[in-house]
């Protein structure tokens, strides 16, 4: 949202969940400092990258624990190393009870997952899914 700081963009959503002004900013800190943009916090999205604004949308999108997390292409607007850092976050919140569908043309990165699906010629192969 273009009116609000990067923080204040990954606490609305916190406080959606929580209602506690506090707590939400707390969890929006931890989060935007694990994709590497504490430094960012009082920007606004006009005066981030399109990297960086992924990034703050990621944080939003994972502050409230959600236990389905759908990624399109996360690491589209990011460097190398950033897209790792993103990759190695999302592989960690992944547990037991949740689950975490992604979808890349990062050969790399697809790679990484328990199971793959590829789309060719409008065709669906598994290659270790299970449909």
């Amino acid at each position: 949202m273009p009116d609000f700081t990067a923080i204040e963009n990954v606490c609305i959503a916190s406080l959606a969940a929580n209602n506690n002004h506090k707590i939400a900013e707390q969890e929006s800190l931890k989060i935007i400092q694990k994709v590497g943009l504490k430094d960012r916090i009082n920007h606004y999205p006009s005066e981030l990258s399109g990297g960086e604004m992924q990034r703050i949308a990621i944080s939003r999108a994972i502050v409230n624990k959600p236990r389905i997390i759908l990624a399109d292409e996360p690491t589209g607007s990011l460097d190398h190393e950033n897209a790792n850092q993103i990759f190695n976050l999302l592989f960690k919140l992944k547990n037991k009870d949740r689950v975490i569908i992604f979808a890349t043309h990062n050969r790399f990165f697809a790679n990484k997952a328990d199971y793959k699906i590829s789309l060719s010629n409008g065709k669906i192969k598994t290659i270790n899914g299970k449909i």
